[in-house]
């Protein structure tokens, strides 16, 4: 499947697939089949996107706060769902993912706060292809946070606690 090879190298491929749409973008512009808009927009949104970047960087660390700070208190309950959750084969590969989604996301935004500040202005047009850029690995990295999750809630389904009985 698609996402079993998505999800051995997911940051390698979201840098991939970002710098493959933002070269072609790159190309198109360079043949004058595109038009880019404005650098004043385009340098207001390399604001935006740093961020929203940082804001989504708070969000997934705050999902691994919780799954790491329940990990470490299942030990008092029994808790079947999680118990069974913490000690699968799953929990590292999580822990990892949302990991590197934080790392990825920071790296956008650090990079846009950067060219948002050092850029000088007869290049500040050029922003455009960074902020596609950033965008791809952004969308990549909040998507690939709701499939883990989604993947958890299918744990907590009590559905799943009747076919273990």
């Amino acid at each position: 499947m698609i996402f079993d090879i998505y999800f051995k190298r997911p940051v390698v491929w979201d840098y991939l697939i970002s710098l493959i749409i933002s070269g072609s973008l790159v190309y198109y512009f360079i043949k004058d089949k595109i038009y880019i808009p404005k650098d004043s927009d385009s340098y207001s949104l390399t604001g935006d996107i740093s961020n929203v970047a940082f804001t989504l960087a708070g969000f997934i660390l705050t999902i691994l706060t919780v799954l790491i700070t329940f990990k470490d208190s299942t030990g008092e309950r029994n808790d079947n769902v999680f118990a069974r959750f913490f000690n699968s084969s799953y929990y590292q590969p999580t822990v990892n993912h949302l990991k590197n989604c934080i790392k990825s996301i920071i790296v956008v935004a650090m990079f846009g706060f950067f060219f948002k500040m050092f850029v000088i202005e007869q290049y500040r047009n050029y922003l455009f292809f960074y902020n596609v850029f950033a965008l791809i690995i952004t969308f990549l990295s909040i998507w690939r946070c709701i499939i883990i999750l989604s993947k958890i809630l299918v744990l907590q389904n009590p559905a799943n606690d009747n076919q273990d009985n």
